[in-house]
């Protein structure tokens, strides 16, 4: 493996990592060569992503409009992804921080992985060195993930010899001098990153979590969950979903009326509380990348807001109380000038804006959604199985008097159902961890139309090679013969 370019100066033994809750607050200690296990352990902390490497591609989907009455506009770094450039990258950038920011982490990663293949673990360490083990090939599979489904083609037959993304597996393959990468076939980095979760799974398996800012067994069975979707292996994704519902339970948001009754619709929510600052919290099985607090969707005149279509789906019918349109509905009377800055959607998930809060990573209820498609799309589909996921769903979601489950009769064809699957969970995940653009490449890439400056429409077609970023500038220098993302 040739070296992969990546600006590394120096071990940080710690760096602070704070989250919502202060469930990890570590502060640095020094910026010694790691030696114990212990500093390999804070090592490792610090390769968790620090940055939201995937929030801009939500600029890209179909959850996102372009509020046009608005006084503030997209921020220049983000247009890109709005009108689906060419290149996300401004023609001033030295570096792209989304690619940056996942190899920094495989580097971490490896770093750890590097040392405790030579290392033998005393009787009494034994149990942390396969925690941190364990959490470093997770780590490394993560990032691999992420940048396959960023830099390259989606998981298909099709695309199984087309070219990933470079795939270092020790530290001394990510230096700052290196140049002349090579990007390995799809098919190799995904299979890696099914060894790495194999790994993973063998030595997180029984171990005591030691938080939810990082990887434990169960965060670990729901990220595979996602990963064996996305490889069509539905029997796989099934039994890792089934292993997190077994041992978590839905937030029932009937237990936000009492609150919404008090402050009332359009004050529930907002910077001063949002719905992570609520029990709903405890459904989410793993934070990561960067403060939340300061969103680039969640402020009312932000130019970038959640599409219309995202509040129609929780607002089906006008006699039914679905709680998550109260993440959507800005609850403004429309007709009033005043209210055109604003528009009808705002996006109130996030908790308080002013305190330190990460990003959703994984939530519990991406297994429903994940365990329901993957039931409709196995050889030989279960509809009553996914409908009994979906009512499980939204029995803690829709108001219980207007409740009514749902019924295979409800729907015509097993099409139909699998739709209803998808726009669940597309409600489920909007804003969460960039899946709705990974969704989209997965699921066809449909054509999707963003209207912007002085009205002008852009088109991302059915297909389009758009769908894939391009590789960074920074990496084209360094690597002149690589292979680039084609664009015509």
């Amino acid at each position: 493996m040739r070296k992969l370019l990546y600006s590394i100066l120096i071990f940080p033994l710690l760096l602070a990592f704070v989250g919502c809750n202060n469930l990890l607050d570590i502060k640095p200690v020094n910026s010694m060569i790691p030696v114990s296990i212990e500093d390999f352990e804070s090592l490792l902390i610090g390769g968790y992503p620090k940055s939201e490497f995937f929030m801009k591609t939500e600029y890209s989907t179909d959850n996102v409009y372009a509020n046009l009455n608005t006084m503030y506009g997209i921020d220049k770094s983000n247009e890109p992804f709005f009108v689906w450039a060419s290149t996300h990258e401004l023609p001033t950038a030295t570096t792209d921080p989304y690619w940056g920011t996942l190899y920094k982490t495989i580097f971490y990663a490896n770093s750890v992985l590097d040392d405790f293949e030579k290392r033998i673990p005393a009787e009494a360490e034994k149990e942390l060195y396969e925690i941190v083990k364990g959490e470093a090939y997770a780590l490394r599979a993560y990032a691999y993930f992420y940048l396959i489904n960023l830099y390259a083609e989606n998981y298909a037959p099709e695309n199984m010899d087309k070219p990933g993304v470079p795939m270092p597996l020790t530290a001394e393959d990510v230096q700052m001098t290196s140049q002349n990468n090579v990007r390995e076939p799809v098919k190799v980095v995904w299979e890696q990153i099914n060894q790495d979760l194999d790994n993973a799974t063998t030595l997180l398996s029984g171990k005591m979590a030691k938080s939810d800012y990082r990887f434990n067994y169960t965060s670990l069975q729901a990220f595979k969950a996602r990963v064996y979707l996305f490889m069509g292996e539905w029997e796989k994704a099934i039994s890792a979903a089934t292993d997190v519902m077994n041992t978590k339970s839905l937030f029932d948001m009937n237990n936000l009326q009492s609150y919404i009754d008090e402050e009332g619709n359009r004050y529930a929510f907002g910077g001063d509380y949002g719905f992570t600052d609520t029990d709903y919290t405890k459904e989410i099985l793993f934070w990561v990348g960067g403060k939340a607090n300061g969103n680039m969707f969640y402020y009312d005149s932000y130019m970038g807001a959640p599409d219309p279509s995202l509040l129609e789906l929780c607002s089906r019918n006008d006699t039914i109380l679905d709680y998550r349109r109260y993440i959507f509905d800005s609850f403004l009377d429309l007709t009033d000038p005043n209210s055109a800055a604003t528009g009808p959607t705002v996006y109130h998930f996030y908790g308080y804006q002013g305190t330190p809060c990460y990003y959703v990573g994984i939530e519990l209820s991406e297994m429903y959604v994940t365990r329901a498609e993957a039931y409709m799309k196995k050889e030989k589909p279960e509809p009553g199985k996914a409908i009994a996921d979906l009512n499980e769903l939204l029995k803690s979601r829709i108001r219980t008097k207007d409740y009514v489950a749902l019924k295979e009769s409800d729907f015509k064809t097993n099409e139909d159902l699998l739709k209803r699957i998808l726009e669940e969970r597309r409600l489920e995940t909007a804003f969460d961890a960039g899946l709705r653009w990974f969704d989209l490449r997965r699921l066809g890439k449909p054509e999707i139309r963003h209207a912007y400056k002085n009205g002008t429409e852009y088109v991302l077609k059915q297909g389009d090679l758009r769908y894939v970023l391009q590789i960074p500038i920074s990496e084209q220098n360094a690597s002149p013969n690589m292979p680039l993302n084609p664009r015509d």
